[in-house]
């Protein structure tokens, strides 16, 4: 059965299929995914931990940058106290009151801004070994040009990338980067010699989340 685990301000739905050795952090928005938890957990063999509650235009944002689109509010760039927040709070509360050892291979999963986020923390740090980032926000300010002048680091990990077809031809000219900025990271990925996997899937930014977060982790699991 699911439980949740208050922490902060965040609370972190929790539902484990009895394997020790695996766990998923989901950052998403969607209630919907407490009906999909439980099942889910069972069909991948893994422990999930959905995470919520974030202030998900700034924790996500890895430095402050102009909003998106014109007159929303100023992205904060809280990405790096967020990453303290999981690293020293969220991931010693959930795995100590789960029985899982600091030994189990964790996966990072998430969705726009977390998805950029999901890779963001991947190239400073090896909390989690695996990630998938759905939609990822790589239009964000700076990012590419960030990714693409630091050093790929070497992972024994997988990362899996997602993007709807119809993404890039929004009318925020700033979203309209996405698809050939996705291509440029996985590509860099793959020469550093990252196992990565890339698909494209049909619809816009918002369609078929449940579906579209099951290919996910039939890639990863």
């Amino acid at each position: 059965m699911a439980q949740t685990i208050k922490i902060d301000n965040l609370d972190c739905l929790c539902s484990s299929s009895g394997s020790k050795g695996k766990i998923a952090y989901i950052l998403y928005p969607m209630d919907m995914l407490a009906d999909w938890i439980e099942p889910a957990a069972q069909e991948y063999d893994t422990t999930i931990v959905v995470v919520t509650g974030m202030d998900w235009q700034n924790v996500f944002s890895p430095w402050a940058a102009k909003g998106v689109p014109k007159g929303s509010p100023d992205f904060k760039g809280e990405s790096p106290q967020f990453l303290k927040q999981l690293q020293q709070q969220v991931i010693p509360s959930v795995e100590s009151l789960l029985g899982i050892s600091n030994d189990t291979t964790r996966t990072l999963v998430g969705v726009s801004m977390s998805g950029l986020f999901a890779l963001w923390q991947w190239m400073v740090c090896d909390t989690f070994a695996n990630i998938a980032s759905l939609s990822g926000s790589f239009w964000y300010e700076g990012f590419l040009d960030w990714f693409m002048n630091r050093p790929v680091p070497a992972k024994s990990g997988k990362a899996y990338f997602l993007l709807g077809n119809q993404e890039s031809k929004s009318k925020v000219k700033a979203f309209s980067s996405v698809a050939e900025n996705t291509e440029q990271i996985i590509s860099r990925l793959s020469t550093a010699g990252i196992d990565v996997e890339f698909q494209s899937v049909p619809g816009n930014h918002y369609s078929d989340p449940i579906p579209r977060l099951a290919k996910a982790f039939s890639a990863l699991y």
